[in-house]
């Protein structure tokens, strides 16, 4: 019998056949591509510190929860994660060396002990992507549970100031291309890279030349202040 992932030669009683809902379904697998198939997301159930793999041969949540790949172009993207028992009621972009690390730290620990302390039954769920500095991290609650966990998750936000416009800058946009975007589109509110995101998202394959657009009659302005602003002071010396 041959593995189903690297066509090596295995045993029949040597095989192992891939999860329920994974991607090698029923597949037959060598010990290897079984057991040491890279996770696409590890789960951890409320105080538990136990890591419960979702592969693309293994599902250690026997079904709780799943994953699915979402293509951003044909080499990128990242997992995304489902469940029909648990309600998301949380998502959030962890991002290696930038400076919202501490604060989602700081919401990670506040949010598990209000959900201990109220009894909420809650699973983090933390999926990769084709960028090694990136990951999500998803905060699931069993649904019955989902009204109360809401109003906890704001009320820890507030604490931490999860929201602050600062945490969503530096991401795809440095501070200049961000501060020049909302220089040239003063209606869309720009503060955060998630605004400029949309705000491309909006206009499409038009987007560069609304931005060029913008620019130019900006520059027109420019000139003409300028302009007149020489004139006048011409005629002031005469």
């Amino acid at each position: 019998m041959k593995c189903y992932s690297c066509d090596s030669r295995v045993k029949k009683s040597e095989t192992y056949y891939g999860d329920k809902g994974t991607l090698y379904e029923g597949k037959p697998l060598c010990e290897t591509c079984y057991c040491e198939d890279e996770p696409c997301a590890t789960v951890f159930y409320g105080k538990d510190e136990t890591p419960y793999v979702i592969s693309h041969a293994r599902n250690e949540t026997d079904g709780e929860f799943g994953v699915s790949w979402h293509s951003t172009d044909p080499w990128r993207g990242y997992y995304e994660t489902k469940s029909d028992e648990y309600a998301l009621v949380n998502t959030a972009e962890l991002l290696s060396y930038h400076e919202s690390e501490e604060m989602l730290a700081n919401f990670d620990k506040r949010i598990r002990e209000l959900y201990d302390e109220h009894g909420i039954d809650y699973a983090r769920v933390f999926s990769r992507s084709s960028n090694v500095f990136y990951q999500n991290y998803d905060l699931y609650v069993k649904k019955e549970q989902y009204l109360p966990a809401c109003l906890l998750v704001s009320a820890a936000k507030s604490e931490v100031n999860y929201d602050d416009p600062k945490w969503y800058r530096g991401i795809v946009f440095d501070e200049g291309s961000l501060a020049k975007l909302a220089e040239l589109f003063p209606e869309k509110n720009i503060q955060t890279d998630h605004d400029a995101v949309k705000l491309v998202e909006e206009y499409g394959e038009d987007a560069v030349s609304e931005i060029q657009r913008r620019m130019r009659q900006g520059n027109e302005c420019v000139h003409e202040r300028v302009t007149f602003k020489d004139e006048e002071n011409k005629g002031m010396r005469e």
